[in-house]
């Protein structure tokens, strides 16, 4: 019996990760690598851009082990909510310890597939994520359901990775080898350009050479009759 590929792709992303939320201190100190050592700067500045205020209510499409939580309490603090969400139930565990230690009681945690996005709660302030699209096997609909939860006015803030570009490209075979097979990274997905197409504008900061951007979409406010 042939596999539907989809499957496929959820499985080798639920593996990777799970080997990920089992050692989250691995995971914080290839953080460090990824980001060229900015990984507190560039999280931090992805956050920022969602332009949360106290009592917001926030989505984090694949949360991961909350490596964004710090950043997202400070933003809508004690009377805000967040919701993480993400498809490994280890990164999930990971990130429950993390709000746990820090005795963030704000914090929601789902399971689940993000192209689904199977929540019960909508008209968020705001829905970001950070290197978590480009992992995303059915990516273009995660996208889309991240537009259906958005209040008119929310904000979705993309974090994400792009391959070397100039002298540097030679390095890029070698860096999309890794980066598939330890962190399911895709980067044939073209993510700014879909938020275009989806939310009809999209403004793009580039980071560390241009391997880093933050794409920032606003949902527009319905016309009035």
């Amino acid at each position: 019996m042939t596999r539907d590929p989809k499957i496929e792709k959820l499985e080798k992303v639920r593996k990777v990760y799970s080997f990920w939320g089992r050692f989250p201190s691995f995971y914080d100190a290839q953080d460090i690598i990824t980001f060229f050592g900015r990984a507190k700067t560039i999280r931090k500045k992805a956050v920022e851009k969602l332009n949360l205020k106290k009592g917001d209510n926030v989505l984090e499409v694949a949360c991961g082990s909350g490596r964004n939580f710090p950043y997202l309490v400070e933003a809508v603090a004690k009377e805000g909510k967040i919701i993480g969400f993400d498809y490994s139930q280890d990164m999930l565990n990971a990130a429950k310890q993390l709000y746990e230690r820090n005795g963030w009681d704000n914090i929601k945690l789902i399971q689940g597939d993000a192209s689904q996005l199977k929540i019960t709660e909508k008209n968020f302030d705001g829905v970001v994520s950070v290197l978590g699209i480009s992992a995303v096997p059915d990516w273009e609909n995660a996208l889309n359901r991240c537009y259906d939860v958005l209040r008119p006015g929310g904000r979705l803030v993309v974090c994400d990775a792009r391959l070397f570009t100039g002298f540097l490209k030679i390095l890029n075979p070698i860096v999309s080898f890794i980066y598939s097979k330890f962190a399911a990274w895709d980067p044939s997905k073209n993510i700014p350009q879909k938020i275009e197409k989806i939310f009809e504008n999209v403004r793009v900061e580039n980071f560390n050479l241009g391997t880093f951007f933050i794409a920032v979409a606003v949902k527009k406010k319905r016309n009035m009759p």
